[in-house]
């Protein structure tokens, strides 16, 4: 029931997030999602993004599997089709690439598919990158296990929960398989260790990845200390500001300055010595001259 339900919202929602336990066969039921756009619909072009090529080609791999199991009436002409594309006599395709930051950046698409999207490198930039070519109408289903907080995948889910920017999201609990039960979970501690059970069953943000500082102590300090600024300064509204300057404490700043190309963002903070308060910040991609500015005159 849950594998028919998520099919029905990948038809009816343009944007969709998966946040999945292991092994739920989501990955299949979205090779038969795009097979069947490529043979009901005409110029349907697929792309498939993953952490490796091979990772990638293992959807196109199942989507030509499923065809070649067609009976003949239904099948499609194939004019290419090779361990990474599949085209066919209708002008839709489906192609897999590896996780390069350009890798969104290709004709208009109708359908982008990024599977284990919370392991995939420069993720933020191929989503950049995409946003032109889905333009035109496309859609995209972005699946993965969790993999820390943080992160595109992780921030994402968030914005979909909070319902903005368009996106469905699609949480697939270890417990929906109806083939699974608590002794199946605990038997996951067991083979997986605690934390990657958490990863690969609980679709739990927190106890996943391989964070320098614990999830749940994060987690902690987001609810206990995180506020609004009282000010937001700069052109570019990036200044945030929690405490006005007092001329009788003691402040320092402590700088990251990017290289000033717009491809990374520059950052300070001014903390508190006393009492190690962070007490203002910056971050935005400006040039090398204009952080230098904004240091002085912040300082």
């Amino acid at each position: 029931k849950f594998q028919q339900k998520t099919l029905e919202s990948l038809i009816d929602n343009r944007y969709n997030i998966i946040l999945k336990s292991r092994q739920l066969g989501i990955s299949t039921l979205t090779a038969g999602h795009s097979l069947w756009l490529m043979l009901f619909h005409k110029d349907k072009n697929i792309l498939v993004i993953a952490t490796t090529q091979d990772v990638a080609k293992n959807l196109v791999t199942k989507v030509r599997e499923m065809h070649d199991n067609l009976p003949s009436w239904l099948k499609g002409k194939a004019l290419e089709d090779n361990k990474l594309s599949l085209r066919f006599g209708n002008g839709s395709q489906i192609k897999a690439v590896s996780s390069m930051a350009h890798a969104g950046r290709s004709e208009a698409l109708s359908l982008l598919i990024i599977d284990e999207a919370a392991f995939v490198d420069r993720i933020d930039d191929i989503w950049a990158s995409s946003q032109q070519t889905l333009a035109t109408g496309g859609g995209a289903i972005i699946l993965s296990t969790p993999n820390g907080i943080g992160n595109f995948f992780h921030k994402t889910w968030i914005k979909a929960e909070e319902g903005s920017e368009g996106w469905n999201p699609i949480r697939l609990h270890w417990s929906m398989h109806p083939d699974r039960d608590q002794t199946w979970r605990d038997e996951q501690d067991e083979l997986l260790g605690i934390k990657m059970a958490a990863q690969e069953c609980d679709c739990d943000f927190i106890s996943s990845g391989r964070g320098v500082v614990e999830g749940e102590l994060l987690q902690w300090y987001e609810e206990t200390y995180i506020q609004d600024p009282v000010e937001k300064r700069g052109v570019d509204g990036n200044l945030w500001v929690w405490e006005h300057p007092d001329y009788s404490r003691d402040y320092v700043v402590v700088a990251d300055v990017a290289r000033g190309d717009g491809a990374d963002n520059s950052a300070f903070h001014v903390m508190d010595v006393e009492s190690a308060t962070q007490v203002a910040e910056y971050r935005g991609k400006i040039g090398t001259k204009e952080s230098g500015n904004m240091l002085v005159k912040i300082a």
